[in-house]
């Protein structure tokens, strides 16, 4: 959700004014505190400014994080269900055979296979374990990204 011009300037005026009235000041209620020339009113301007940024700010990295799901493939049998997903070059699949209570996912790079895994654990651990391998992974190819070559 974003804020208009007038919601935005309209909140920064209540915010300043409770946070003056926590300090024990009372303005009127038609007072502008964005006018204020006062120190501890100019203060808590500056504070109400700075929690809506933050807030706008929170509200918006939230929305920029992509959610990735398993999409249900077709069955390859009665007793084997097949879920994928696709991110730029990379592939996810993962296996189910409840019959015999096992999970396979598999990670491939365009054709080469990164990550395999095969246990007797539910969909939902075994994708655990993958972010955890992924999230590891990344960090540790963040450290090789500095190799250099000493002549």
């Amino acid at each position: 959700m974003e804020l208009g011009l007038f919601q935005k300037d309209a909140l920064i005026e209540k915010l300043a004014k409770a946070f003056y009235r926590i300090q024990g000041y009372v303005v009127r209620q038609d007072y502008r505190m964005q006018d204020a020339t006062h120190p501890a009113e100019k203060a808590c301007v500056k504070m109400a400014f700075t929690a809506v940024e933050e807030v706008e700010f929170a509200l918006a990295d939230d929305g920029d994080t992509e959610i990735i799901t398993w999409q249900q493939g077709q069955s390859l049998s009665e007793n084997c269900q097949y879920y994928f997903c696709k991110y730029e070059d990379f592939t996810l699949t993962l296996l189910t055979s409840p019959q015999i209570n096992t999970t396979r996912v598999e990670v491939t790079r365009g054709n080469t296979r990164i990550y395999v895994s095969e246990k007797e654990i539910t969909p939902q651990e075994i994708t655990q374990e993958l972010q955890d391998f992924l999230s590891t992974l990344a960090a540790q190819l963040q450290t090789l990204s500095r190799i250099q070559f000493q002549e």
